[in-house]
């Protein structure tokens, strides 16, 4: 008995696009809403004008203190002022989870305030260590 060849059939695999789409619409949500929270930790205020090294872009994950005019503390300007202490305790959190190291901190102080509390701040940066941090300025 004679077995006939049999015709070997190419399968085409046929790909799904909608996960494929559905994990870029997730991507281009997460950005934007990452792009938001990186504005509100902007205050507005008078920066002092000085030269100084130019930095056009700030890391993605900057951490900035605001001292603004009326001596109050401001991390994220929808949570807020925020005391010396508060300050303290969220900067052993970041340290200790490794998220924060001197490149990735910013301070901005306004032009009309006292220095008082930045030279407070420039001391409990020192008792965690930071040698060096930068200081945000208007260019003239």
């Amino acid at each position: 008995m004679a077995f006939g060849r049999t015709k070997s059939r190419m399968v085409i695999p046929i790909v799904e696009m909608t996960p494929m789409i559905d994990i870029i619409f997730l991507l281009i949500i997460f950005f934007m809403v990452a792009a938001q929270f990186a504005q509100q930790a902007r205050v507005d205020m008078n920066l002092p004008k000085e030269m100084g090294g130019q930095e056009k872009h700030l890391q993605e994950n900057t951490f900035i203190i605001n001292i603004l005019q009326d001596g109050s503390i401001v991390v994220d300007s929808t949570k807020g002022a925020i005391s010396l202490e508060t300050l303290e305790a969220l900067l052993e959190e970041k340290i200790a989870k490794g998220e924060l190291s001197w490149h990735t901190l910013l301070i901005r102080a306004d032009e009309q305030g006292k220095t008082e509390l930045l030279n407070q701040v420039l001391v409990l940066l020192n008792r965690f260590n930071f040698s060096a941090t930068k200081i945000a300025t208007e260019t003239h």
